[in-house]
């Protein structure tokens, strides 16, 4: 008798060791085949660089932010990252093997914004980049009569064929990775199409290369280098690349079903004002706050249905050809977001002042 409730007991221990290990091992694998979900902004604000170094104006903005159920902060990160990196392309010493550590200024920042509850992204401006263009003009777009192409706020422009620039800009993209921050936001991630755009001339075209291949390979090298980091990667738009006309793809370089492999999120600028009059049928497309914030989230989802990619729209924070802007005309773009089906939103001010937004929130 003795002997058989040992058994049975033996077998029960069996039995549960059994189950620990099982336990454990798919657990692990489940771990190896669906990765951990990435930190995604939901509802931000814009934040420049000078105004994340003033700590009194930048406490009084979070205090603001958080009072107003704002969780992330969308911080320009890449003036203070490219400074060591400038001088290493300048010698023409930048190479895909060069060491990176971190930048003290952005992980002391993501640290104590972590600290407070922010969702910390930081955004980087990358093929618009007078510094770049001043360091090596060679690594410039220019114009076919001679000099350096400047867009209208007299902005100069970095070649996005050249390969030098791409490992320039996904460097720069790492570092921000390694520094903490949750995710890389790129602004000016397309070809550029102001001005004199229909003269420039590229220094590094490769004939055979369409801009939208150009923008897809420094997309992959990005996602290549940040990946193990586990930070999102997210992408700002203009709001009429939305609209996805084929002239645009070809000229901007922005085709949103094949970007889409490489990123997480998706950032429509759709700002009501920056749609020329006449748009959609609409005399003042800055007095339509709901309209342009639903079709192009509307639109986006359509162009990206099937694709693991969080759709984000900038909404317009500040008043610019539009009389009826205020408290309601936010609340509009926000519920015409949501309606949409829009993972959540951020809100642009290039001044910071977010005091119509913030009390749109609170209402």
């Amino acid at each position: 008798m003795q002997n058989h409730l040992f058994k049975f007991f033996l077998g029960l221990i069996f039995v549960f060791v059994v189950i620990l290990i099982s336990s454990f091992s798919f657990q692990n694998i489940f771990e190896e085949i669906i990765p951990k979900q990435k930190v995604r902004s939901d509802k931000g604000i814009y934040i420049t660089a000078n105004v994340a170094q003033a700590s009194r104006l930048f406490d009084n903005i979070k205090a603001q932010a958080k009072a107003a159920g704002i969780n992330t902060l969308v911080i320009d990160g890449k003036s203070a990252i490219e400074k060591p990196l400038l001088a290493l392309i300048k010698e023409k010493k930048l190479t895909s093997s060069t060491k990176l550590h971190p930048n003290p200024w952005l992980t002391k920042l993501s640290n104590a914004l972590h600290q407070e509850g922010f969702i910390v992204t930081v955004r980087l401006v990358v093929f618009k980049d007078d510094h770049l263009a001043i360091a090596r003009p060679d690594l410039a777009v220019h114009l076919s009569g001679g000099g350096i192409y400047r867009d209208r706020k007299g902005g100069k422009w970095a070649d996005p064929y050249s390969d030098e620039v791409r490992l320039y800009n996904a460097i720069i993209a790492e570092i921000a990775a390694l520094s903490g921050v949750d995710e890389v936001q790129f602004d000016y991630i397309r070809f550029p199409a102001e001005a004199d755009a229909h003269n420039a001339q590229y220094p590094a075209l490769k004939k055979d290369v369409s801009r939208v291949d150009i923008i897809c390979t420094f997309l992959e090298e990005a996602r290549r280098r940040t990946q193990k980091y586990n930070v999102s990667l997210a992408v700002d738009i203009f709001g009429v690349t939305a609209w996805q006309s084929q002239n645009d793809i070809n000229s901007l370089g922005q085709d949103l079903k094949r970007m889409a492999k490489y990123i997480d999120v998706i950032s429509p600028m759709l700002y009501p004002s920056h749609f020329h009059n006449g748009y959609d049928g609409f005399a003042n497309p800055g007095s339509e706050p709901y309209y342009f914030i639903y079709a192009g989230t509307a639109k986006t989802k359509e162009i990206l249905s099937g694709e693991a990619v969080a759709i984000i729209p900038w909404v317009q924070g500040f008043n610019l050809r539009s009389p009826n802007f205020g408290t309601g005309y936010i609340s509009e773009q926000i519920k015409a977001a949501q309606d949409a089906g829009a993972t959540g939103f951020l809100i642009w001010n290039a001044r910071n002042d977010y005091s119509v937004p913030f009390r749109a929130l609170k209402k």
